[in-house]
This record gives C-alpha cells, structure tokens and sequence, in this order.
C-alpha cells in the first residue's frame, strides 16, 4: 500500500491500541505499538521472520534479509510464512506461555 492509500485508510490499526485517543500523549502511543509489536515477535520466535515497524507501516524481515511491508495483522502471519523457515500458527501450543507476565 503506498503511503497515500493509508492516509485515506483513516481507520484505528490493531498495532496502536483501542485507548487513550486523540488527547493520549505521543510516547505513550509509541510505547504500546512497540510493546505490542514485542508481542507478536514473542509469536514468530523460531520462524526466521522478525516485524518491525518502519513510520505507520509493519515491516516483516527474514533472517536472510528479504523484507516486506504489510498493512495488517493477519499480512503478519501470511507473510511470515512466506519469508519463515517454517509456518506460523500464532495459535498452535499455549501462546499464553510466551507472554513475559506467564514466564516463571
């Protein structure tokens, strides 16, 4: 997508949060994108495949150095597959297990 279409896009991405809005202060923002984006990296551990975030857009990146920029969520999981060593299945185990709070 270039950046034009996700100007008129407009809508709320997952990757920014549902609080705070318009009055919320810009580093705090910032901080729940980059937590959330830790999260889904949590997820992707062993596939080859890391997301980053480059301005408003989610960069996929493998560990050979091919990359990809996505626009949503579930681009994420498609792309990783695409780049990864192996598919991901963000549901597959106990991805609960993986979150910092259930690490004993």
């Amino acid at each position: 997508m270039c950046s034009a279409c996700g100007i008129l896009q407009g809508n709320a991405d997952w990757i920014d949060g549902v609080g705070g809005g318009a009055g919320e202060a810009p580093h705090n923002r910032l901080a729940e994108r980059r937590l959330r984006l830790a999260l889904v990296n949590l997820l992707l551990e062993g596939s080859g495949v890391r997301l980053g975030d480059h301005g408003r857009q989610l960069v996929v990146r493998s560990a050979t150095g091919s990359t990809r920029l996505v626009t949503d969520l579930a681009h994420v999981w498609r792309t990783a597959d695409e780049l990864g060593r192996r598919r991901i299945d963000p549901l597959h185990g106990d991805p609960v297990a993986k979150l910092p709070e259930s690490r004993g």
